[in-house]
């Protein structure tokens, strides 16, 4: 998705929701999903699917159940389009994941009538929602992602989702569609988005944080404004 946004970063019709109302099904993931398969089984190479990011909890029972149906729906349709496993991040998907593949490969099946040139690259018209506090989700993750790998963290868990570097510069460049392709922000109201969303994250902390804590947090904040700003999306 990151990838896909920043090919598209000057194409006002390509601007994407929030990625919590993004569905799994949206076309320029199922036009690839389906194809995959196709290539891969063609030269005997086995086709394994994405990990959902959205990760169980063993603290909290209602998330929880969240993400187990959102990894069974989502394994589920890996699957329908012929894959043959996934790839998942914690222990607690691999039964309900493993399940939802036939055994042990699906490498002789043949999907019907594929395109064998779909567009890869539709426009996200006509999916999910666009709001405010979309926006600031993405603010807060980013400056979260940021204070984590000055920590030395190259993965955190965030809102219940798994965030790395491909799912920081998913937010970053969801932040700069919206203040290239305005109506909503502008470089300086998002600098104030940016404030706001800080002071939330350091009320937040607990009481105990230390000072050196807190000022790392501000430098996630600088460092991350900065970033979207300068066109800083490279995947390094």
């Amino acid at each position: 998705m990151a990838s896909l946004i920043h090919f598209n970063l000057a194409d006002p019709q390509w601007v994407l929701p929030d990625r919590n109302t993004i569905p799994l099904d949206v076309p320029f993931f199922q036009r690839l999903r389906t194809l995959i398969p196709e290539v891969c089984h063609k030269h005997c190479m086995l086709a394994i699917g994405g990990m959902t990011a959205l990760y169980p909890s063993r603290e909290d029972p209602e998330l929880n159940a969240r993400a187990l149906d959102v990894l069974a729906r989502d394994k589920k349709n890996e699957a329908d389009c012929l894959m043959d496993g996934a790839w998942t991040g914690h222990p607690d998907q691999n039964d309900i994941a493993v399940r939802q593949f036939p055994y042990p490969n699906q490498i002789d099946k043949r999907p019907e009538d594929i395109d064998p040139t779909p567009d890869l690259r539709p426009a996200p018209t006509g999916v999910g929602t666009t709001t405010l506090e979309g926006t600031r989700a993405a603010v807060r993750t980013v400056i979260c992602y940021r204070n984590g790998v000055l920590a030395g963290k190259g993965a955190s868990s965030l809102d219940g989702y798994m965030e790395d570097l491909a799912t920081d510069r998913i937010y970053r460049l969801m932040i700069a569609q919206r203040v290239r392709h305005p109506g909503s922000y502008t470089p300086r109201s998002l600098g104030a988005l940016f404030d706001e969303e800080l002071e939330r994250i350091l009320r937040e902390l607990p009481a105990d944080a230390t000072g050196e804590e807190r000022e790392r947090y501000r430098r996630a904040r600088g460092l991350s404004e900065e970033m979207i700003h300068i066109g800083a999306f490279d995947p390094s």
